[in-house]
């Protein structure tokens, strides 16, 4: 929805919800046995940038899910989901090319069209198909209305009356131009401004089934654009009831469980440092302080995680999404590595020299998640840095690369395929540091590490990333982690 029609609210009731905010699955019968345009069931939307696996909800849900998940909290997963990845949108549910599913959904949406093409050039006219188009408008129409829209859909019942449409019908009467008219306008005024053009595009159609047919595929882009408003609208919602309601269900499940918390207090323990510190400790700072240290190198190791270890269980709906993190932090490295070791050329072009050759390697180590994809790929890293340095000398009048400089480039290029290569260790190092650092003090403006000032957008999109993460997980699962901290430290 648009700046135009920005919702005001909504009420809190899950049954009101249920009644106001919803994607008819199905049109009010018109008394004929032809399909509708829509689907019988609800309109599924695909989950996008998300990292839903596993304990996560499915990958298509309906908008009734949505707001189930907004004030029923049913679906813990769903809200979780929706309360942590700030990238939670979603898409048309599209069936797969070729298949059976896909090849049902356009037989049937041509065959619709193809019968009122026919019923409308037949002589007399026939307004059977007609009359279903109409009050699949119509529906669609109802289903991009706010609960606060009462007017509008009084006024689309009114100007889309089923019964005096029959009559028009009945006596051959029907204008589809006026109705096309009244619809492309109201849709207008309802849209987002990005949708002007494709609105705009429709005025343009002459052929009626052309128009009508624009219309409905208007009508469920416009769905999509009020359920992703929605979801923004409920965030902040689900943001602070899901805190709760996670807190309550795993608290649930520690009451079944004979030690529900194994694995988290020896992911904990791994991580906590008791250096400098006289046992047992009883000041409630100290403690707090110390649980603030063990946490952000315990979060760290998440992104570094050993499949061989158990993974806590308070990060188990969040175990995809970490892993994710992880290998975005495993390319930063090794991009950053690799443009240290790369050779440098001097003058004004050198920045813009690094940024074309830092943006190349990120392309070409988009598919490297672990050491094993980095060696298979590192000698194709090694001929594209020598072409793009030897474009750069070439651009600045300079001598092209001789064969043994352009050989130790491939030599120091392949050395990183060792974990424990110096630079490799140092830019690591410094990037975990970094991220600590954020962790433990809660954001705020960092500096960047020495020598990654090339990654500044890099870093802060990461620890922006994770911190959202961290943040979520602190609130539900705080105390569960200073109990474990807590006892630990007050064993002599």
């Amino acid at each position: 929805m648009s700046d135009r029609e920005k919702p005001t609210g909504s009420e809190s009731q899950e049954d009101k919800e249920k009644k106001n905010i919803r994607i008819p699955s199905q049109p009010i019968s018109t008394g004929s046995s032809s399909r509708s345009y829509f689907s019988n069931e609800p309109l599924q939307f695909r989950v996008k940038g998300s990292t839903i696996t596993g304990a996560s909800p499915p990958n298509f849900v309906t908008l009734e899910d949505i707001m189930k998940a907004a004030h029923g909290m049913q679906n813990m997963a769903l809200a979780h989901e929706i309360a942590v990845d700030q990238d939670f949108k979603l898409e048309p549910f599209e069936p797969p090319d070729n298949s059976y599913q896909k090849l049902v959904k356009e037989t049937m949406h041509r065959a619709y069209f193809d019968i009122l093409r026919e019923q409308l050039n037949s002589d007399p006219p026939e307004y059977k198909q007609a009359l279903i188009l109409l009050e699949d408008v119509k529906q669609g129409l109802f289903s991009i209305l706010l609960p606060r829209h009462t007017r509008i859909k009084e006024m689309i019942e009114e100007v889309l009356d089923t019964e005096f449409i029959k009559q028009q019908a009945e006596n051959n009467s029907l204008d589809f131009q006026k109705y096309a008219t009244f619809v492309i306008d109201l849709m207008a005024k309802l849209a987002a401004p990005a949708r002007d053009e494709m609105i705009q595009n429709i005025t343009k159609l002459t052929d009626t089934v052309d128009i009508f047919r624009s219309i409905l595929e208007t009508l469920e882009v416009l769905k999509l654009d009020l359920a992703n408003t929605l979801i923004a609208m409920i965030r902040p919602h689900v943001q602070q009831e899901s805190v709760q309601y996670e807190r309550a269900k795993f608290d649930e499940m520690l009451k079944l469980a004979e030690d529900g918390l194994q694995y988290t207090r020896e992911w904990l323990l791994r991580n906590l440092d008791k250096t400098d510190l006289t046992l047992p400790v009883t000041d409630p700072n100290i403690i707090r302080n110390v649980t603030a240290q063990t946490l952000a190198k315990a979060y760290l190791e998440l992104l570094e995680w050993d499949e061989s270890k158990n993974y806590p269980e308070t990060m188990s709906l969040d175990k995809p999404r970490f892993t994710e993190l992880g290998i975005q932090v495993y390319r930063l490295i090794c991009v950053a590595s690799l443009l240290l070791i790369s050779p440098s050329c001097g003058g004004d072009s050198q920045a813009q020299h690094k940024q074309s050759l830092k943006e190349k390697l990120f392309i070409i180590l988009d598919t490297a998640s672990n050491d094993i994809e980095l060696k298979a790929i590192l000698p194709s890293i090694a001929e594209e840095v020598i072409l793009v340095t030897e474009q750069l000398l070439e651009s600045l009048g300079q001598d092209p690369l001789a064969s043994d400089m352009k050989e130790l480039i491939r030599t120091q290029i392949l050395s990183l395929r060792d974990p424990e290569h110096r630079v490799r260790q140092i830019v690591r190092q410094r990037i975990l540091e970094f991220l600590k650092i954020i962790l433990v003090c809660a954001g705020g403006s960092r500096q960047i590490p020495v020598g990654l000032s090339a990654f500044t957008k890099e870093l802060t999109s990461v620890s922006g990333t994770l911190l959202r993460y961290v943040m979520h997980n602190k609130a539900v699962f705080t105390k569960h982690y200073l109990d474990i901290i807590e006892e630990e430290l007050s064993r002599s």
